[in-house]
């Protein structure tokens, strides 16, 4: 105990100086670019991916997405929502998933725009999904 007090004071008096006037300015962070043919992020649709990360059938949809990733980027933002997740189940209940896989095009705010069958979905029908 005695030897996480020093560590405790040395990160206070770290922080402290850092905060005083004339300590070094934090770096500027990098901020995104947004130019005239892609859409900013908050305006994208999101294409929402069920799965079951053991399933096989979830897994070759995963392998299928994220080799579409660089085609999707600026298009739609992909989101994972898994069984395994304790927190994403009451999103599986919300959307009325039976089956996975499942793809659901969503607005930014989680409103339904798409959804496409349950089952794999091969690359053309992704973009078709999404560009609809």
């Amino acid at each position: 105990m005695t030897l996480a007090r020093p560590f405790r004071l040395s990160a206070l008096a770290v922080a402290i100086a850092a905060a005083a006037p004339g300590a070094p300015a934090e770096a500027p962070r990098p901020t995104s670019t947004t130019t005239a043919s892609t859409r900013p992020a908050a305006a994208l649709p999101r294409l929402v991916f069920f799965m079951n990360p053991g399933g096989a059938p979830c897994q070759m949809q995963d392998r299928i997405l994220q080799e579409m990733a660089p085609e999707l980027k600026g298009k739609a933002e992909v989101v994972y929502l898994k069984t395994t997740v304790p927190g994403d189940i009451a999103r599986f209940q919300q959307y009325g998933i039976r089956a996975l896989p499942t793809l659901i095009v969503t607005d930014a705010s989680g409103k339904e725009i798409r959804r496409a069958t349950p089952g794999i979905q091969s690359a053309t029908q992704v973009r078709q999904l999404v560009q609809n």
